[in-house]
């Protein structure tokens, strides 16, 4: 696989704790696939665990939902910094306001086709 890019966050000294940063990548459409399946019937917990799956690093070292680690760092943020990281990974991962509005104010009706 190739190199993933990895969006690094610096947690805000006002925040306080134990981590001081967080890594976030890009998931791939298997990954969104798997985090999905995870959450089974609960809506509320499927942006977390989008998250939790695109974390990569906590103070730079890694972190993985495969081997487990990721969970484990999970549970040692505090709820202050799991808002964030599911701030950024919003940030990383959904379009702007603007992409949005350009893409639904470029359709086109086409009838009878």
């Amino acid at each position: 696989m190739p190199e993933r890019t990895i969006h690094t966050f610096q947690i805000p000294e006002i925040i306080g704790g134990e981590i001081k940063s967080v890594g976030l990548v890009e998931l791939t459409a298997a990954e969104e696939l798997m985090a999905a399946k995870r959450v089974k019937t609960d809506p509320a917990a499927y942006t977390f665990q989008m998250a939790k799956a695109a974390l990569a690093q906590v103070n730079g070292d890694p972190v993985s939902v495969v081997d487990g680690s990721a969970d484990r760092a999970w549970e040692r943020m505090g709820p202050k910094v799991r808002a964030l990281v599911v701030t950024a990974w919003n940030d990383i991962s959904q379009p702007t306001e603007e992409a949005v509005s350009g893409f639904l104010q470029s359709r086109k009706v086409q009838v009878g086709a």
